[in-house]
């Protein structure tokens, strides 16, 4: 992980220039906009009304309906619908009055001249998927197939997407169908196939709205109701500046000054929510109002904020490795005064020292004060919010560099409004300290210190926890002794979080088990307990209800239970010869797992599982060696570039040294003929380079790779492979790294190590970022500075110190991609899966938060 505090290098200035893609673009427009409009909601999916433009109104609505909708809901409703009230209702519509009366001739011209157009994207217009939808349902009802409730709970989630204008007459025959389905289909129905309907359905996912997240609203609204009472006070508090007598009061932007009494509702908030769930990107939206002191110690985490801010406009500022606030630099978005290159007519000299514009300022953790005196050189204390992201890096050790700059960045902090913001935090009652010393610092006669905690457990995807035998891991197959079952149960109540790594499955085949042996109070039967309506069976109820039933089983009934469901669980994963496996093979029999994206392999000692994975690629041994010997060759030769390269680099240095015009001249015509003397010789030594490569079979994933080692030599398509281009294999084997990160680059395998080959690092995290890695082993430094997106994990068994907290960012890092793949968290030592089930008996990071978020001297 970066935690340097240095200044930002030419490739990160050059990389905030990248636009993000139009998708993401669309989700940090929303974000901005959500700040005044919390509800905003964005669905893209266009009805024929939206499709065709043309003036909505009940005549246009039967026209359409009659022209492309009814001749197909009819041969559905007649082939397939005779016994259900359809068939009488599609009647009403059929004998209404001919339609185009009263619409505009140019509409219907337009409809006319559109009408290639709408068959050929009949696939994107939501009312023909409906009826598609419709035409199966109805197929597998007639048919008596249960598969009738899939397209049923389809439509009804489908439903609740805020999809504009849609068919009213093409809608009331949905809704004709629901409800009456609805009076026979059994909630235990839906559920019995719930991962096939919640988590492989294709249609919910691609359709559902987007909208912020419930923690994002919550952040928001605080603010805004806040800034509604400040600006309350400030109007009470304002004076002309003629009128100044106390030359301690501030100048707001206006010409005004605001009393330093006044009452500001100083406010800590401490702010937790999945990795993958915008947390990082809130600030966007609080920058409508507020001035941001984004303060990140992993400098990757705030280089992506900034990148994503400046993609919408947003004025941005940096101060990473700063000692004075000279050493401030502003992005051109942000610069009020600056000088304009006389030839483009662009910004040429920005003037840093005018932040009056500035947004957002993202910093270090060491430059946090400059930062935080520079905004306040611009902007009233009660209009910036300081942002602290992930609060507990580098706690989960008695004494780290970071903790005494973290202690007093809090101890001479002077911003009333903190955000602790992190994917896990310690629980409320272990951080009061923190709010007393809060309280103590800000409190006045008049004002009162907010505490508040905004926390969201996002769990729209499953991430099964794996044991070392590559067996999912869920409370029921734990603890034989209920109370020790309660217990955990009792925990994961108050730790919602660990929800999102339930797999959905291993749920479901435990709760069709106990309502079919009716092992719960009747009550909590299936049927029983979900009574509403269809659409309130969501993955987090499910899992909800699961540890519902879990903690309301008979003690009695629990061995019965227990020894049943630990004797049909089953491996995830077969070998070769469809031998039971742990899933760690993952450079032959097991690497066709690791499907649809990138892995990571989180250790302590990355260099001896590189080294092993090397041992396990079962790579030919007269292979190997002629690979060594070319490598060895390589290198030989790149010894005698880099010997060449010193010299030219020597001559150049001495030349620029001089400073005798004359004589300048005279050394260059003479550099430049050894200078090309050299470079013949370079590129002569360049031409004698071997190429490296291996053979596919030895390529993870391949397909000559799965034939020779997935079971029966099953070619798997989304078993996920690396794909590293010849050039930057090439540079890879010219670096002066070690050998084996050569080899595990013709793996597809590449490490985040502390090497001081910065080149070999810059050249992974855009693998990464890129993901062409198959994958990233690294020790736990890293997993703060991720930002990547990876589909399965491994926690090495080397990690023995590694708290909870930690674990859960480690396990934090998979499944951050916006669909819902095959993602895996394999744990080499179970003992880990087990501590994360149960409070901590000793919270290193919430012990360390309160010796260092404490005013009072260490």
């Amino acid at each position: 992980m970066d935690l340097t505090q240095n200044k930002l290098t030419r490739a990160e200035w050059e990389s905030l220039e990248v636009p993000v893609s139009a998708n993401e673009r669309t989700i940090l427009d929303m974000i901005s906009t959500g700040y005044n409009n919390p509800d905003v909601c964005i669905n893209e999916t266009q009805s024929l009304f939206s499709f065709i433009k043309i003036d909505i109104s009940n005549d246009a609505e039967l026209f359409l309906y009659k022209t492309y909708f009814e001749s197909t809901i009819s041969k559905i409703v007649n082939k397939y619908g005779k016994d259900t009230p359809l068939y009488e209702y599609i009647k009403t519509i059929t004998t209404k009055s001919t339609a185009n009366k009263h619409i505009k001739k140019s509409d219907i011209m337009r409809i006319k001249n559109l009408e290639d157009n709408i068959n050929v994207n009949k696939p994107f217009i939501y009312e023909f998927l409906l009826i598609e939808l419709f035409d199966k349902l109805l197929q597998n009802l007639y048919k008596n197939n249960k598969q009738y409730s899939f397209y049923l709970y389809t439509i009804i989630q489908l439903n609740k997407a805020n999809i504009k204008n849609i068919n009213n007459h093409v809608m009331n025959v949905i809704n004709v169908i629901v409800v009456h389905m609805n009076e026979f289909v059994k909630s235990s129905e839906i559920i019995s196939k719930a991962y096939d309907f919640i988590e492989l359905n294709k249609f919910i996912l691609k359709y559902e709205d987007k909208t912020l997240f419930s923690h994002q609203k919550q952040i928001f609204n605080m603010f805004k109701d806040d800034n509604h009472k400040i600006e309350l006070n400030r109007k009470a508090h304002v004076r002309p500046m003629s009128l100044l007598e106390d030359e301690d009061e501030d100048e707001d932007n206006n010409g005004y000054c605001v009393d330093d009494n006044i009452n500001i509702y100083p406010k800590l908030i401490m702010y937790t929510a999945p990795t993958g769930t915008g947390k990082t990107l809130t600030p966007i939206g609080l920058s409508e109002e507020y001035r941001i002191i984004f303060v990140c110690a992993a400098r990757h985490i705030g280089m992506a904020l900034a990148k994503s801010a400046i993609s919408i406009g947003k004025k941005v500022a940096f101060a990473f490795g700063c000692d004075t606030s000279s050493d401030i630099r502003l992005h051109y978005f942000a610069a009020k005064d600056y000088t304009k290159n006389k030839r483009t007519g662009g910004i040429w000299k920005v003037d840093n020292g005018n932040g009056t514009k500035v947004e957002i300022i993202v910093c270090d953790a060491k430059s946090y004060l400059t930062a935080m005196h520079y905004m306040l050189a611009f902007n009233h204390k009660s209009k910036i919010i300081s942002y602290l992201d992930e609060p507990t890096i580098a706690l989960d050790c008695d004494d780290h560099p970071l903790h005494k700059i973290i202690h007093n960045n809090w101890k001479l902090n002077l911003i009333p409004n903190v955000i602790l913001s992190c994917a896990t935090l310690p629980e409320m009652d272990e951080l009061q300290p923190i709010f007393g010393d809060f309280r103590n610092k800000f409190n006045n006669n008049i004002n009162t210190s907010i505490i508040h905690s905004v926390t969201s457990y996002d769990c729209k995807k499953s991430i099964p926890i794996l044991n070392k035998d590559g067996m999912c891991m869920l409370p029921h197959y734990m603890y034989e002794n209920y109370t020790d079952l309660y217990r955990c149960v009792q925990y994961c109540m108050l730790n919602k979080t660990l929800l999102r790594y339930f797999d959905l499955r291993e749920i479901i085949d435990f709760i069709k088990y106990i309502n079919e042996e009716k092992l719960i109070d009747e009550s909590y039967l299936i049927d029983n307990y979900y009574t509403s309506t269809i659409s309130d069976i969501t993955m987090y109820s499910l899992k909800d209800y699961y540890l519902l039933i879990l903690s309301h089983i008979e003690h009695d009934n629990w061995t019965q239970i227990y020894q049943h469901m630990k004797g049909k669980r089953k491996y995830r994963f077969y070998g070769k010869r469809d031998v039971p496996s742990s899933g760690v093979l993952i450079t032959t029999s097991d690497a066709y797992t690791l499907t649809d994206g990138p892995t990571i392999y989180l250790v302590e000692d990355a260099h001896k599982i590189g080294t092993f994975y090397i041992q396990q690629s079962k790579i030919d041994a007269d292979i190997f060696n002629k690979l060594m010997q070319k490598i060895s060759f390589n290198n030989d030769i790149n010894d005698k570039i880099d010997k060449y390269e010193r010299i030219i680099s020597a001559k150049e240095d001495k030349l620029n040294d001089d400073e005798s015009l004359s004589k300048k001249s005279y050394d260059n015509d003479k550099v430049s003929n050894e200078t090309i003397t050299i470079l013949d010789e370079i590129t002569k030594l360049q031409k004698k380079l071997h190429s490296v490569s291996l053979n596919p079979i030895y390529i993870p994933n391949t397909s000559f790779h799965q034939t020779k080692w997935t079971p029966k030599g099953i070619v798997h398509d989304n078993s996920f492979m690396s794909h590293i281009d010849d050039e930057t294999s090439k540079t890879i084997m010219l670096l002066n790294v070690d050998d084996k990160l050569k080899i595990l680059l013709l793996l597809g395998i590449g490490m985040f190590v502390d090497t001081p080959n910065m080149k070999y690092m810059e050249i992974m995290k855009r693998l990464a970022d890129e993901q062409k890695l198959f994958i990233i082993i690294a020790s736990t430094d890293y997993i703060y500075g991720t930002n990547y997106q990876f589909c399965h994990g491994f926690i090495g068994k080397d990690l023995t110190t590694i708290t909870q907290q930690k674990t859960l960012q480690a396990m934090g890092r998979i499944g951050r991609n916006n669909v819902q793949q095959d993602y895996t968290i394999r744990f080499r030592d179970d003992k880990m899966i087990y501590a994360l089930f149960a409070k901590p008996e000793v919270n290193i990071e919430s012990n360390n938060m309160c010796r260092l978020f404490n005013c009072d001297d260490e």
